[in-house]
């Protein structure tokens, strides 16, 4: 990487820090967690996941969100290249919800997408996903189920390399960033259905 595209990043980073715009990091408290709470770091080979609806004060007003585990971002996972995997996931909502595990190579069944790998799971049941960690590097899950995702519920992933990591550091970082709208996720489905630009507030002009 360039020096200067590395001094950028660096830049960039310690500024959001400052500010607290990286709320998302564990170490930090997030608007979005309820008070006083952080992201779980989970690690090993059994994991338990339980999807809830819970209230959070963000942007100002309280508003429900589709936590895991009881925050916003819902628990790091750390796995280990090699390994095979069981994750036990508990739907405490009132429809159905899944979890999808984003750029990992698992079996079809595993793969957490309503009507195409599995039903979903259903209010008050739970789904054991099982699978052999085939790679390393940082991923995240989220749900695949209407917008959920939206509302809160996702995570971070971390693998890391059976035979230890290529390069040392100090310390770690895992950041996590996402947008929340105030607004109903369906709602501002609804809008974009019938105009793609709805928020688009800086529309240029034909001199422009």
């Amino acid at each position: 990487m360039p020096t200067n595209e590395r001094g950028s990043r660096r830049e960039f980073l310690q500024r959001a820090l400052a500010t607290g715009m990286l709320g998302a990091i564990p170490f930090r408290r997030a608007q979005a967690l309820p008070r006083g709470q952080v992201p779980q770091v989970l690690s090993g080979t059994e994991f338990a996941l339980e999807i809830a609806e819970q209230s959070v004060h963000v942007l100002g007003g309280d508003v429900p969100a589709t936590m895991i585990n009881g925050t916003v971002p819902g628990p790091q996972l750390r796995l280990r290249e090699g390994d095979t995997v069981t994750l036990r996931v508990t739907n405490r909502l009132r429809v159905p919800t899944s979890i999808h595990w984003h750029g990992l190579l698992v079996p079809a069944e595993m793969d957490g997408v309503p009507g195409l790998s599995f039903p979903g799971i259903a209010p008050g049941a739970t789904f054991v996903y099982r699978f052999p960690v085939r790679q390393y590097g940082t991923y995240w899950y989220h749900a695949h189920t209407r917008f959920q995702e939206q509302t809160g519920t996702y995570g971070s992933i971390v693998i890391e390399r059976r035979g230890g990591e290529r390069a040392t550091a100090d310390r770690e970082y895992v950041v996590v960033l996402s947008d929340w709208s105030q607004e109903d996720p369906e709602r501002v489905f609804d809008k974009l259905k019938v105009a793609s630009d709805f928020f688009n507030f800086n529309q240029p002009t034909v001199p422009d």
